[in-house]
């Protein structure tokens, strides 16, 4: 008889496409490790729970710490963004294992709750729905998000704390200049679109960063 070539499917392989900038990798790993430890029914036991707590405490510490612009401190933000990066590829293998492992049906939507993609080759990683960029003058942040359908007006909203959060200006465009702000604080950002139903839609996804 002639061998056997089926060949069970491994499942997907995980990417995690981390903002550069540092403000926002917190942003970005905190949600990410909020999810995991959310889910227990998929990932029961995750590795180095006290180490990734610490070290997203070290990188939001030291991003206070940095906003005076010193220099030692600004350092400090790199070592901590460094050692954040690398637990996330770690903990991209071990999310991966544990979709490899479980129903292939329920992956793409566990890997979308965690903040995570799955890898496909030949192609560009997906682009954030929302980018926060420095603007040209002191005090000014450029928004840039992905175009929601039907949108009639964009909402863009700033926040010091991700609690508070303050009306900024009103575009019909998916892009905008928020201006006024106090450089060497992070600020969180997100919008909301009103369609031409007349729907207002639920906030996306903050982005942060750290105004010059």
């Amino acid at each position: 008889m002639g061998k056997n070539t089926n060949t069970k499917a491994k499942g997907p392989t995980l990417a995690i496409h981390l903002p550069r900038d540092p403000g926002q990798l917190h942003t970005h790993c905190f949600a990410s490790w909020a999810a995991i430890k959310a889910d227990p029914a998929h990932f029961t036991n995750p590795p180095d729970v006290v180490k990734t707590d610490a070290e997203l405490a070290a990188l939001a510490t030291a991003l206070q710490n940095a906003a005076g612009k010193d220099p030692v401190a600004i350092t400090a933000v790199h070592v901590a963004a460094a050692k954040v990066r690398q637990t996330w590829g770690l903990l991209a293998k071990y999310a991966q294992g544990v979709l490899r492992a479980g129903a292939i049906e329920d992956a793409a939507a566990i890997i979308a709750n965690i903040l995570m993609y799955e890898s496909k080759v030949g192609k560009r990683a997906p682009k954030p729905a929302l980018e926060a960029k420095r603007g040209a003058t002191s005090g000014l942040v450029r928004l840039i998000a992905l175009a929601v359908p039907s949108a009639v007006l964009y909402y863009w909203e700033s926040s010091l704390d991700q609690t508070t959060w303050v009306a900024g200006p009103q575009t019909a465009q998916a892009h905008a200049l928020f201006p006024g702000l106090t450089p060497g604080k992070v600020y969180y950002f997100r919008f909301r679109v009103f369609t031409r139903k007349g729907v207002m839609m639920d906030p996306s996804q903050a982005v942060s960063l750290m105004v010059t």
